[in-house]
């Protein structure tokens, strides 16, 4: 394994032949960006960050719109000798305050555009609530935005509080479904370990064309793909974000896209329509799917329409930067269950209340290896709550099977009971979501005094040809036939939409709230 530095790294993958593609202004004009010019333009901003004289391990949270910049902002902060905190470009001003409040960076870079909101009226110092904040500094420039006297202050405050382990690389944000999100400290080695494992069983070329379409705040895009890239000398062509399914299917045509990793909710819509043509994909050599899982219908369907296409969906969690495992795309056929195998050098145990379970036995799913994160920002209680002496506890739950696959059943504060039967919430959410009617779905358990608790699902469907009491009596004659007993919910409410966290992943707790609300208007409607 090579003990290489963030800095290291990007100096050696600096190429001038190799490079970014993306498109900007209105009509787009496609431009182009070698990783050298990349570097160069970093180490300049870099210099001018030196020029305020921050604290030794300074830190810059990176909040800008997704272009080479705020990659290029990154770079800038590693080179400055700081700790890059990238935030998702779609979070608002008053999500990324709290996160300032809580980590307390030496600077923000940003956009001209932006810098505004956090402005005061004439420009002249931080608005409310950041009065004694980062250094506003525009993020393609290196210049600032603010005043120093903030700063000074701040770095002050930041010299005497929590200091980051001295190898720490990069601190990303927890999806933040429980408020203000965690900072995950990951180190040089954690990220390169990582690059590598992954490039171990990609084996992507310089020949290789990488669509980024996820956002720069995730570990995924930061190392899965971005620095992937960089170690392979492969191509970029950096995309603002997918809005629509249709709109990656045009992306992978007119980039003649090779490489592309992407979530669940983009391929599955893609599944429920024939208004594209598989041959419009033909370029695309490896899919990696991420994010959530994947019913194993969905996955067998997409290789049956993409034959040429090895298509591995994978397994990880941000702390172990991210990536655990890979399904190889010849195994999909018989395993498409799993998860898969874990990558290079991490290995994987199953742990029940405090045991390692045998073969095929359901546990916590437990992460050892040069990934895993060194812990929790400002947080020891919550790192020791998941960093135990077997390893990283990641909440899911799972098993492993007699070759090393791995299953995962679900999140362990996901598990319902009803009649005594425990199973997980994702299980009956994939069954559902192979309805064709269903675009989202997502089940609660409500508290019941006969059966412990009673199952309601809220689904998103497609009601283009059905009104939507005749798709609840279709969804209701699917659960007879797909589901046991037990996991058949009991009511089915269709919505326009499900409730969501910042980041985009299903929000529990408010789904939860919902129901109860729905449960309650309904029980008093009947008794009216």
């Amino acid at each position: 394994m090579k003990h290489e530095s963030l800095l290291q790294f990007f100096k050696r993958t600096a190429r001038d032949d190799r490079g970014i593609y993306y498109e900007s202004g209105e009509p787009a004009v496609t431009h182009w960006m070698s990783y050298a010019q990349m570097a160069e333009a970093a180490e300049q901003i870099a210099n001018k960050l030196k020029h305020h004289k921050p604290r030794s391990r300074m830190m810059a949270a990176i909040w800008m719109e997704q272009t080479p910049a705020c990659f290029i902002a990154f770079m800038a902060t590693v080179f400055a000798g700081g700790i890059p905190i990238p935030i998702h470009a779609y979070y608002k001003k008053h999500e990324v305050e709290p996160i300032l409040s809580r980590l307390k960076p030496d600077f923000l870079l940003t956009s001209a555009s932006r810098s505004a909101e956090f402005l005061g009226e004439k420009g002249e110092g931080l608005s409310s609530g950041l009065a004694d904040g980062p250094l506003l500094v525009d993020g393609e420039t290196g210049d600032s935005l603010g005043t120093e006297q903030a700063h000074v202050q701040s770095s002050l405050d930041a010299e005497n509080g929590f200091q980051a382990p001295p190898d720490t690389a990069v601190i990303f944000l927890s999806s933040g479904s429980t408020g203000v999100p965690k900072g995950i400290m990951l180190s040089h080695r954690n990220l390169i370990s990582n690059v590598d494992a992954i490039q171990g069983y990609l084996k992507l070329t310089p020949e290789d064309r990488v669509l980024i379409a996820k956002s720069f705040g995730y570990s995924s895009t930061i190392t899965g793909e971005w620095l992937l890239a960089l170690e392979a000398g492969a191509t970029i062509n950096l995309t603002q974000g997918i809005f629509h399914p249709l709109q990656l299917v045009r992306l992978i045509r007119d980039y003649k896209t090779t490489f592309l990793c992407t979530v669940p909710s983009v391929l599955v819509p893609l599944l429920k329509t024939n208004r594209w043509d598989p041959e419009a994909l033909r370029s695309l050599r490896q899919l990696i799917v991420v994010g959530g899982p994947v019913s194993p219908e969905h996955l067998v369907s997409l290789q049956k329409l993409l034959p040429w296409t090895s298509i591995m969906p994978c397994y990880g969690q941000t702390e172990a930067s991210p990536r655990v495992t890979y399904l190889p795309a010849h195994r999909l056929a018989d395993k498409p269950q799993s998860v898969g195998i874990a990558v290079d050098g991490v290995e994987i145990s199953i742990y029940s209340n405090g045991i390692r379970a045998e073969i095929g036995v359901i546990g916590e799913v437990v992460v050892k290896g040069p990934n895993v994160m060194l812990g929790y920002w400002d947080d020891p209680a919550a790192t020791s709550a998941v960093l135990s002496e077997h390893g990283l506890c990641t909440s899911d739950m799972g098993y492993l099977d007699e070759e090393g696959f791995l299953f995962i059943a679900g999140r362990k504060d996901n598990a319902l009971n009803v009649g005594g039967h425990t199973f997980f919430a994702e299980a009956v959410e994939k069954q559902l979501s192979e309805h064709s009617l269903v675009q989202e779905a997502a089940v609660a358990g409500i508290t019941d005094s006969v059966w412990g608790q009673r199952l309601v699902a809220v689904i998103v469907a497609d009601l283009s040809c059905m009104d939507a009491e005749q798709a609840r009596s279709e969804l209701f004659a699917f659960c007879q036939t797909q589901l046991t007993s037990v996991q058949r919910p009991k009511a089915i409410y269709i919505a326009e939409q499900l409730p969501k966290t910042t980041t985009g992943k299903l929000d529990r707790k408010a789904l939860q709230s919902i129901v109860k609300e729905w449960e309650y208007a309904a029980n008093n409607s009947t008794r009216a």
